[in-house]
């Protein structure tokens, strides 16, 4: 019962993290074949047809490969969607790594339960790990929540940015539904 809850939480933090494969210094998140790649100086986001748009920290925008041209307030948007990617960026690691800190303990716990013959140990030890990264699971798919709203506001001040607009609300919804199901 509580362990195959376990077992599918670490599922949904595979998941979480797997789109959030390090990559050097950056990181990579596939949305249905997009891909948002993100350095530490700059976000690349392939579309499904191969283009590429970058957005540098200082807010700078490129698409395939030209400078665009930005309002101030299209500056604003380019610069907190960096911003954002770049916090969900580190957020992803750090659940990552929280997620193996927890598969980590149930595992020493298990050995623990087998030594002193007691089964609770382990499905405490599981209590107590599962709020940290609870915790770390609700703000990832907030940050994904922030970044597509970004996006969105973009998008509509900008509408050829629009093919790199690649969390949609499916992917928004899909994160909360499973880390509440998990």
């Amino acid at each position: 019962m509580y362990l195959q809850r376990c077992a599918a939480r670490f599922a949904l933090i595979g998941l979480l993290t797997l789109g959030l494969s390090a990559c050097g210094s950056g990181a990579r998140i596939n949305m249905d074949g997009q891909i948002i790649h993100m350095h530490a100086d700059r976000i690349s986001i392939r579309d499904r047809g191969g283009g590429t748009a970058e957005i540098k920290g200082n807010g700078d925008l490129r698409i395939a490969g030209k400078p665009v041209l930005l309002t101030p307030a299209q500056r604003v948007l380019t610069t907190r969607y960096f911003t954002q990617a770049q916090i969900a960026m580190f957020d992803g690691k750090q659940t990552g790594l929280a997620g193996a800190r927890m598969a980590g303990s149930v595992i020493g716990s298990l050995f623990s339960a087998l030594f002193h013959d007691d089964s609770h140990i382990i499905n405490d030890t599981a209590h107590a790990q599962t709020a940290n990264l609870d915790r770390h699971v609700d703000r990832l798919c907030a940050e994904i929540g922030a970044i597509r709203s970004t996006q969105d506001q973009l998008v509509a001040q900008l509408p050829a940015f629009a093919p790199y607009a690649a969390i949609d609300q499916r992917s928004v919804k899909s994160c909360w539904v499973n880390a509440r199901n998990n």
